[in-house]
């Protein structure tokens, strides 16, 4: 596997937090629906911005998806390549994940996310259709799990600032009339709690137009790193319409990350969490 050391998005992002996915168990005809915005009630102004960044993304939408389908790739000026490909069942928790290992070599990993035991993640790993045990396979689960955690972080984050153990504190000094900035650090959970993100909300949209991060392996004294999040997706669901960026442009370098191929399916691919040879496609 080509690991990505131009950016520093091969270090897991936000702490690990896990998003639980949609409930299995839905509502009775005779109790009200209720969503998940409304049972944020915003105390400060940081909550407020956090708030409308949810709305502005489609909060409500997205816990309506089950399916959650996406590539995690990056772009130089010699060209565009993918790392891994993603398809989650937020029902059920059930992952599947496809990386190359070379050329002609393809992972396979079938898990499900809701299944991890002293921090290890339960599953089956598959080297060109051949599954993989012991250290191999152990090894490759847990890099399959940070591939989760890094991956989507990317790709949902907006979505992200009202889960448990977030932090968020508003910065008059950065806000301008164009952006109100929120400072997001953690609590003792996940794998990084050290990580700190400033997120640039769109006063006229809503949506985050740039964030800048400051990972916790990085020395104390190294600048933030600042990313454009652009082109977004408009995505359709049940509950409504999901806003994801598929393009993230890193300032000052000629390098963007990607989080494309989005789509929230109704329904899977025939053997999606069953099928150890790759299926995803080669995007």
């Amino acid at each position: 596997m080509i690991r990505v050391r131009l950016l520093l998005f091969a270090t897991l992002l936000a702490g690990g937090l896990l998003w639980t996915g949609c409930s299995s168990d839905s509502a009775s005809d005779s109790e009200p629906v209720v969503s998940p915005t409304d049972t944020i009630a915003p105390e400060t102004r940081a909550d407020s911005v956090a708030y409308r960044l949810l709305q502005a993304h489609g909060m409500d939408a997205w816990a309506s998806s089950p399916y959650l389908r996406f590539n995690f790739g990056f772009e130089t000026p010699g060209g565009a390549q993918t790392i891994a490909r993603h398809l989650w069942n937020r029902n059920t928790g059930e992952y599947r994940i496809e990386w190359s290992a070379g050329p002609d070599s393809s992972y396979v990993v079938l898990a499900n996310i809701r299944d991890r035991q002293d921090g290890r993640l339960g599953g089956s790993v598959y080297l060109n259709g051949e599954e993989l045990t012991g250290a191999a396979g152990e090894t490759a689960l847990e890099e399959a799990y940070g591939r989760f955690v890094n991956d989507t972080y990317w790709l949902l984050a907006p979505l992200k600032a009202f889960d448990p153990g977030v932090n968020r504190t508003y910065v008059p000094d950065s806000s301008t009339a164009d952006h109100d900035v929120l400072h997001l650090t953690f609590d003792e959970v996940g794998r990084t709690p050290g990580d700190q993100y400033w997120l640039y909300v769109s006063t006229e949209t809503g949506r985050l137009d740039r964030w800048a991060y400051h990972l916790q392996g990085m020395p104390e004294d190294a600048p933030p790193q600042f990313y454009d999040w652009t082109q977004y997706r408009e995505l359709s669901a049940p509950g409504g319409t999901v806003r994801l960026a598929s393009r993230k442009e890193a300032v000052g370098a000629d390098q963007a990350l990607l989080t494309n191929q989005l789509a929230l399916p109704e329904s899977p691919p025939e053997g999606a969490f069953s099928t150890p040879d790759p299926m995803l496609g080669s995007e």
